[in-house]
């Protein structure tokens, strides 16, 4: 495939967050889905990867001498469903994006990393984790259907309890191209956040902590001191939290939610 087959394709170089070992790759820009097939169908012997936000630590979204989809203009938050708690979306929207949207309407995005700015493409092809994982597992558990364009062209609609959803689920986008996802939410009262922090002595102390109480928080992060040696080893600042309720904040603070 050359730049000059597919609308808004040239060649450049690529990174992952870490700003190392870039790659030249032609870079397209898909701003339909029949633009996204085309790219897909021409990519050559080097065959082609999808892109979103660039947050993957390694090479996950770069193909040397190949083509690289870059996502992120498919951005459409298509569907809400605010009785049921669920959204229909292009893969190449943020969860910064979604949050903006579903925030007021009372729901969030059900696993979040440590950045909003990742796509749901990215959250599906490498079933990020959040820090609510040990509540509410990776990013694909919440994942109810996905349309995945494959390498003949085609558009498949993939859902969970299938080989193709377990392989597109955390596969690095091996699989194929993420079009859109449709996602279940969770709930919440207010847009602030209820967090508790403390200081765990040493890594036993830590542990002892996580083990006793982390079952009452749906969030949890410890920061550990690898510098702490002796006593101190495994030292850590322990954070905490859950999505404040609206009873929980001041009476002047309710009618802003």
């Amino acid at each position: 495939m050359s730049a000059d087959t597919v609308p808004d394709a040239d060649w450049g170089t690529v990174t992952g967050w870490g700003r190392t070992a870039p790659t030249a790759a032609l870079l397209v820009r898909p701003r339909t889905y029949e633009e996204a097939a085309v790219a897909v169908r021409d990519c050559g012997v080097r065959g082609g990867i999808a892109r979103g936000l660039g947050r993957a630590y390694g090479d996950a979204a770069q193909n040397a001498g190949g083509a690289v989809l870059d996502m992120t203009a498919l951005d459409r938050v298509h569907a809400v469903d605010v009785a049921g708690g669920t959204v229909l979306c292009d893969a190449g929207v943020s969860l910064h994006r979604l949050m903006e949207v579903l925030l007021p309407l009372g729901w969030f995005v059900p696993v979040t990393p440590g950045t909003r700015y990742v796509t749901v493409g990215g959250a599906i092809g490498a079933d990020i984790h959040g820090k609510n994982h040990h509540v509410s597992g990776s990013f694909t558990r919440h994942v109810l259907s996905l349309e995945l364009l494959t390498a003949d062209g085609r558009v498949r609609t993939v859902t969970p309890g299938t080989p193709l959803f377990d392989a597109t689920a955390g596969g690095m986008g091996l699989t194929g191209v993420i079009l859109t996802a449709t996602l279940r939410l969770q709930p919440v009262e207010t847009t602030l956040m209820s967090v508790d922090t403390e200081r765990a002595g040493d890594l036993d102390d830590l542990m002892a902590r996580l083990t006793a109480t982390d079952h009452r928080y749906r969030y949890s992060v410890a920061w550990i001191d690898l510098l702490a040696r002796g006593r101190a080893t495994g030292r850590a600042v322990l954070t905490r939290g859950d999505h404040a309720p609206l009873d929980a904040l001041p009476a002047r603070s309710r009618a802003r939610q």
